[in-house]
């Protein structure tokens, strides 16, 4: 088995069974827990003492590096059984719920996967949804299933953001490998969700901002590439864009539109948002004056904490466990 010309660096990692005992028939993504560069994804993943491996790993910004050969086995999976079958490949992420990865790993993910089948004979990614059907399924010749970390631990990984669009996945390498011919695009319409606005890009993910789209802009998405849509005015990141309704259904639209604000509504009920100490619960009340009194809390301005329940959760814990381990 050869390895791809795709990586920019090789370091390999002593955390390896050479070679491999299956052939490849598998291919499982990771999500690495952090936004790491590709050098220190590589370093980390080819210490000794790391005890784990991969055989590929994708850093933050879709650059890629080699740790352990394809044709030996990495040790990723806790199983034995898949990381021999498998090309395994840690994915830089967010080191939080649910783990997403940006438009540069994602496109990053798909290359790496159709090389690495094409190279090997392989003309088809299935993704069959659980693993009990993946484990059980017989391979027909020229196929490649993709398994998840959290069949074989008691582990989040690959994290939500990557498991749940698994299928998305499959399909994209599939349409470059020509196996399954891309679908008749239909324009739809999305709702820009990010609070600080959305760039609006002459190309995807590197070229030039020509204007932002403020939180909740409604924009018609006219074609896509990877994570990337096109609004008529230029590119934007898909992970920062709700889907609502195709451009032609606008009843379907305000009705998406309509859920979407029920739902914000609904989070907020069970995520407020304290923007005075007095508004905190009692229980944390004194802990987090501690902290706004350290300057480690400096609120959102205007005088308010703007601290939401969830993060005035996170923001006591991480202090009574520095306390404890004082």
């Amino acid at each position: 088995m050869s390895n791809s010309p795709l990586c920019c660096m090789r370091q390999i990692s002593p955390n390896r069974n050479s070679p491999r005992n299956h052939e490849f028939d598998t291919l499982t993504p990771h999500c690495a827990v952090g936004q790491m560069s590709i050098q220190a994804l590589c370093n980390e993943f080819s210490r000794p003492s790391k005890g784990a491996s991969c055989n590929y790993g994708i850093g933050y910004d879709g650059s890629r590096g080699t740790v352990v050969d394809e044709a030996d086995r990495s040790w990723c999976s806790s199983s034995a059984a898949n990381d021999n079958r498998a090309i395994t490949i840690e994915c830089a992420s967010d080191a939080f719920w649910p783990y997403a990865i940006n438009a540069n790993v994602w496109k990053s993910l798909v290359e790496l996967c159709a090389d690495t089948c094409k190279r090997n004979g392989k003309t088809k990614v299935l993704w069959l949804g659980s693993k009990e059907a993946t484990l059980a399924y017989s391979h027909k010749p020229g196929e490649v299933v993709l398994s998840a970390h959290r069949w074989f631990d008691n582990k989040s990984c690959p994290g939500d953001y990557i498991y749940n669009r698994l299928g998305q996945i499959a399909k994209e390498v599939n349409q470059k490998l020509g196996g399954a011919p891309a679908e008749p695009f239909k324009a739809y319409q999305g709702q820009v969700n990010a609070d600080d606005g959305l760039n609006c890009r002459t190309a995807p993910v590197n070229g030039r901002v020509l204007k932002v789209y403020t939180d909740g802009t409604v924009v018609t998405i006219t074609k896509e590439d990877g994570c990337w849509g096109y609004t008529g005015e230029g590119w934007v990141c898909l992970d920062y864009i709700n889907k609502i309704a195709s451009a032609k259904d606008p009843a379907a639209k305000e009705e998406s539109i309509m859920d979407g604000k029920q739902f914000k509504k609904m989070y907020d009920d069970i995520n407020p948002t304290y923007n005075t100490l007095e508004e905190v619960p009692d229980y944390w009340r004194d802990d987090i004056r501690e902290l706004v009194e350290k300057g480690i809390i400096s609120g959102v301005g205007g005088g308010k904490l703007g601290l939401t329940h969830s993060e005035c959760k996170a923001a006591v814990l991480a202090k009574r466990i520095a306390e404890k381990l004082k």
